[in-house]
This record gives C-alpha cells, sequence and structure tokens, in this order.
C-alpha cells in the first residue's frame, strides 16, 4: 500500500494543472497523492503570495530566472548551481516533451540542409540583446518571425515546434529580464528546436556546455563578436557539408544526458522530501 501524502500548489502560471503536472505524475507513482487545501507540504512557484497564507512544509519552483528563497522555504527546484542540499538543479525545459529522446543516435537526411533559412519565434520583446540579434541577421536574409513581436509572416504560429522544423537555424536566445546572463538558467528555447532537428542560435547561460553538446549547436559565448556569429551562419548556410556535419553531432556529449537531469536522481530527491 502506498503511502499518503497530502499536498497543494499555489502561486503558479495561469491554468496550472494541480492532478496533472510534472510533480504530480512523478508523485503518484510513488504515494497516494491527496491534494488538498489544508496540506502537509506545499509546492508554490513566483506567479503571487498565496503561499505565504500556509504553515506547512514548503517547495519552491521556478521556470524563471530567479534565485530560490531558502530562507523562507524548506525545498527548491531550481536553475541555480547551488552548494545546497535542500537545492535540486531542475532546468525548466524537463517539463516539455523531448528532452530524453534527444539521447537517441540522430538520422539526418541531406534534404534537411535544403530547408528554409532561419525563424525566431518571440512575443517578449523585452530582451534587446535578442531583439538586436534579429535585427543583425536579417540583414543577410529574411528571417521568419512568426510570433507576435517583429511579425513579418502575417500571422502567429500555433505550434511552435512545428513552425522551427521547417528551418535550418533557430534564434534561441533567453529572456534576460532578471539576471541577465545567469550561470545555470537554461529553458526551453534551445531544446525545442533540437527535437525537430533546426539548429539553435543560442545566447543566455555561459555554461550551456554542462548540459548540451557545444559542437551540435551555434553557441554565441564562442565568438568574440555577433558579427562573427553571423558570418559563420553565413558560410554553413551557403555550406551544405559542413551544415550537415555540424547537425550529425550528439546533443549531448558521448549522447550522456547531465546527472541532475537523470529521472532516478530527481526522483530519488522528491521521494525524499516526502520519506
Amino acid at each position: 500500500m502506498k503511502k499518503k501524502i497530502k499536498i497543494d500548489f499555489s502561486d503558479f502560471w495561469g491554468g496550472f494543472d494541480k492532478t496533472n503536472n510534472y510533480f504530480y505524475n512523478l508523485l503518484k507513482d510513488e504515494f497516494d497523492v491527496i491534494i488538498t487545501d489544508n496540506p502537509d507540504y506545499l509546492f508554490f512557484s513566483v506567479f503571487g503570495n498565496k503561499h505565504l497564507n500556509y504553515k506547512c512544509k514548503k517547495i519552491f519552483y521556478t521556470g524563471e530566472n530567479m534565485a530560490p528563497p531558502l530562507h523562507y522555504c524548506d525545498y527548491s527546484f531550481s536553475f541555480d548551481y547551488l552548494n545546497d542540499e535542500r537545492n535540486y538543479r531542475l532546468p525548466h525545459y524537463l517539463l516539455y516533451d523531448g528532452y530524453y529522446e534527444l539521447q537517441r543516435p540522430k538520422i539526418i537526411d541531406e534534404s534537411l540542409a535544403k530547408r528554409k533559412f532561419c525563424n525566431f519565434v518571440v512575443s517578449n520583446n523585452g530582451c534587446q540583446e535578442r531583439n538586436n540579434f534579429y535585427t543583425e541577421l536579417s540583414k543577410y536574409k529574411k528571417v521568419d518571425s512568426g510570433g507576435r513581436f517583429a511579425n513579418n509572416i502575417g500571422y502567429a504560429v500555433g505550434n511552435k515546434v512545428n513552425f522551427q522544423s521547417e528551418y535550418k537555424f533557430s534564434i534561441a536566445f533567453e529572456n534576460n529580464a532578471y539576471r541577465p546572463q545567469h550561470p545555470g538558467y537554461t529553458t526551453e528555447k534551445i531544446m525545442e528546436p533540437m527535437t525537430v532537428n533546426s539548429v539553435p542560435i543560442y545566447w543566455g547561460n555561459p555554461e550551456i556546455g554542462k548540459e548540451f553538446n557545444t559542437k551540435s549547436f551555434i553557441n554565441v559565448y564562442d565568438f568574440d563578436h555577433i558579427d562573427s556569429v553571423i558570418n559563420y551562419i553565413e558560410y554553413l548556410d551557403n555550406n551544405d557539408k559542413k551544415y550537415l556535419e555540424l547537425l550529425n553531432q550528439p546533443w549531448f556529449d558521448d549522447y550522456n544526458i547531465p546527472e541532475n537531469n537523470k529521472i532516478e536522481n530527481i526522483k530519488s530527491f522528491l521521494y525524499k522530501i516526502f520519506n
């Protein structure tokens, strides 16, 4: 018989489902999970302050680039590299489909080098580095912008990943609203184009090499100037052989994902909280 645990969720994003989410689905494999407004454990995030009304063990989660408030929570799941046994580094992209399939060897067809040039799907215009890069790259060749910001295709795309699959390259810059270029802050932006073999052009986490093979995408940190990045993209765009060589690189060094991203290790940390 499974151990019963009483939990609740507060201050998550709009549309959050308390009985169908990352943590609930992991917990129900091990426990008899009861959702109640009088819990023993509360998962809370950054979209409000209702968690202040709860008197129980508190577990923080953020998909935003914000430090975990370990001064008033008991445990946290965050982006940060912290030397604190109460924190587990859980990148937000793990809540999206497709990450674990990236470990498989790629099947790359030469036709992938004949796709359209590059896409840009952004609705938040708050990252000036991202906006500037889009503008500069567009001077070489039109970049199809399918988000609400700088849209130039006449409609906002309904399925971002399907849209990205049509392109050789995807601009995948992080938003820098809170802590610009903060070590560890990696979202789904780099991972989504990988799932459809569109080469990410990435800027954000300066330590991205801890998570992905930097030979498998265009890492802005590998270049001394934005012009050098664009020149390299132009080179790949006009050299199918070199483009396909890059695309054939595994997304992870030696196909190995980081230890903290392995399901068994995530479960181990999570289950210990309740045991």
